[in-house]
């Protein structure tokens, strides 16, 4: 037996609303891991030249958004592959 709204909808169980919320804020991760991976892609093409590219393979498997956020802002201070590596090899 569940609540229903009048229309006779069924009001979601605190774990249906928990299940909706973690597929929104994965669904916003996704959109913003994307959005950081094309900003490196084009960082490191700007930057780097197709010699750039060669590591985006590598930097397009990381999951945390933390560290491609990290990878996007040490793209205008590094100076060579290497430094940007160093930032999600440690």
């Amino acid at each position: 037996m569940r609540w229903c709204y009048p229309n006779g909808t069924p009001i979601p169980t605190g774990d249906e609303l928990v299940a909706q919320k973690d597929a929104q804020l994965s669904q916003e991760q996704t959109r913003t891991k994307q959005a950081l991976l094309l900003g490196i892609e084009l960082g490191l093409k700007l930057k780097f030249g197709d010699r750039g590219l060669a590591i985006l393979g590598e930097i397009s498997a990381i999951t945390d958004v933390s560290l491609l956020q990290a990878i996007v802002s040490g793209l205008s201070t590094a100076n060579s592959l290497e430094e940007i590596q160093q930032i999600y090899r440690l």
